[in-house]
């Protein structure tokens, strides 16, 4: 499973609304280079990975007591 049909089993099991999800997952494809209609599961795998390490990154100095 690689592409559109990949981005839509996986849209449809966090529960979000889907269009959210895909145009999110499209988005952070593209600024890594991907095509959104060769994207592997690994290749999900890794988007995912990196955007979460951003996010969590962005909390600590956001939320951290210490500046």
């Amino acid at each position: 499973m690689r592409g559109a049909e990949l981005l839509n089993v996986v849209a449809e099991a966090t529960g979000l609304p889907q269009s959210l999800i895909v145009n999110e997952i499209h988005r952070l494809a593209v600024k890594s280079g991907m095509s959104v209609e060769t994207l592997t599961l690994d290749d999900l795998r890794d988007l995912l990975a990196e955007y979460l390490q951003d996010v969590l990154i962005t909390a600590k100095s956001h939320y951290s007591p210490y500046p």
